[in-house]
C-alpha cells in the first residue's frame, strides 16, 4: 500500500516538476529571443526544439552505442515520437489556442520536414529493409542544411525582429544571467521531470498487469515526449503560438535527420515491414500537418481536434497489431 502511494505521489509531482519547468524554460527561451534579437519561432526551431528532444537523442544513441545489436528497436521509437508530436502536441496546442503559421515556415521549414519524412521510408526499401551508414550520411546532411538554412535566417530575421522587440519592450524583460538560468534549469527540470512520469507510470502500469509492449507503446512513448508536450502547452497558453509550433517540426526534424542519422552511422540496423509502415504514416501525418497549415496560415481547433482523433486511430492500430 505504501508503495503505490509513493508511485502515485511522484507521479503527481513529476506532472508538477513538469508544468513549473516547462513555465521557467518558455519564459527564458522568449527573453534569449529578445536578448539576440531573433524570433521566437528561431528560438523554438532551434534551441527548444533541441532541448525537448534531449530524452529521445539520449535513448537513442546510447542505445546504438552500447548494443548496435538492438539500434534498430531506437526507429520505432523515433517513428513514434514523431507522430505523437504532430497528432498529440501540436493537437492539444491547437485546442488550447489556434495556431498561426508564418509564410516563412511554409516555404522553408515545412518542405524540410517534408522531404525527412519522405526520405526515411525510401531509404530503408533502397537499403534492402536496413538503415546504412550511407543513409546515416545523407540524413546527417540533411539536419547541417537545416541548421545552416536556420542560422541563415536568423541573421535575415534580426531587422524585423527589432521592430517586434520594440513593440515587446514594454512587456518585463529578464536579464542575461537568468534568461540562461531559467532556460537551463527550467529544461532540466523538464527533463528530469518526464523521467519521473515515465518511472512512475511503468511501475503503476506493471502493478495493474498491463503488459510490456503495451506500456512502451503508451506510456514510454509519451513519457519521452512531454518535455515537447508540456513546452508547446505552455508556449500555445502563453500566446507564443510560434514557439510551440517550432518546437514541434524541429524536434521532428532533430530526432529524424540528427538522431537517426547518428544511430545509423554508428551501428547499420535492420527495419521490419513495421517500421517501414510507421514511416509512411509519418509522411501521411507531415503531409496533412502541411496542408492544414497552409490552406488559412492557421492550425485551429478543428485541425486540432482531427489531430487527436487520428492519433487515437493510429494507437488503436498499433494496439492491435503488437498484441
Amino acid at each position: 500500500m505504501l508503495h503505490w502511494f509513493i508511485m502515485i505521489a511522484g507521479l503527481v509531482l513529476s506532472f508538477i516538476l513538469l508544468v513549473k519547468g516547462a513555465d521557467f524554460f518558455v519564459d527564458g527561451c522568449v527573453s534569449i529571443a529578445r536578448l539576440l534579437r531573433v524570433p521566437d519561432l528561431i528560438i523554438g526551431l532551434t534551441i527548444v526544439a533541441m532541448g525537448t528532444s534531449a530524452p529521445e537523442a539520449a535513448v537513442s544513441i546510447s542505445s546504438a552505442v552500447s548494443n548496435p545489436e538492438n539500434a534498430g528497436i531506437t526507429v520505432g521509437n523515433l517513428l513514434g515520437s514523431n507522430l505523437l508530436n504532430i497528432l498529440i502536441i501540436l493537437g492539444i496546442s491547437a485546442v488550447i489556442v489556434p495556431i498561426s503559421v508564418q509564410s516563412s515556415l511554409l516555404k522553408k521549414d515545412f518542405p524540410l520536414l517534408l522531404g525527412s519524412a519522405i526520405i526515411v521510408p525510401l531509404l530503408f526499401i533502397t537499403g534492402g529493409m536496413r538503415g546504412t551508414r550511407f543513409g546515416g550520411f545523407i540524413l546527417l546532411a540533411m539536419f547541417i542544411i537545416f541548421m545552416v538554412w536556420t542560422v541563415f535566417n536568423a541573421n535575415t530575421s534580426r531587422k524585423t525582429a527589432i521592430n517586434v522587440q520594440e513593440e515587446q519592450s514594454q512587456e518585463k524583460s529578464l536579464s542575461v544571467p537568468k534568461s540562461i538560468i531559467y532556460s537551463i534549469g527550467g529544461l532540466a527540470v523538464v527533463i528530469g521531470g518526464g523521467q519521473l512520469a515515465v518511472y512512475c507510470a511503468k511501475d503503476i502500469a506493471h502493478g495493474i498487469g498491463i503488459s510490456e509492449s503495451l506500456i512502451g507503446l503508451t506510456v514510454v512513448a509519451l513519457g519521452t515526449s512531454l518535455p515537447e508536450l508540456i513546452t508547446s502547452v505552455v508556449s500555445a497558453r502563453k500566446g507564443k503560438s510560434d514557439l510551440a509550433l517550432g518546437n514541434v517540426i524541429g524536434s521532428n526534424l532533430f530526432n529524424i535527420l540528427m538522431v537517426m542519422g547518428l544511430s545509423m552511422i554508428i551501428a547499420p540496423f535492420d527495419v521490419t515491414m513495421k517500421n517501414v509502415i510507421d514511416s509512411l504514416c509519418v509522411l501521411a501525418v507531415s503531409i496533412m500537418c502541411f496542408v492544414f497549415a497552409a490552406t488559412r496560415k492557421r492550425i485551429g481547433r478543428t485541425e486540432g481536434a482531427v489531430f487527436l482523433l487520428s492519433y487515437a486511430v493510429y494507437l488503436t492500430y498499433i494496439i492491435a497489431r503488437d498484441v
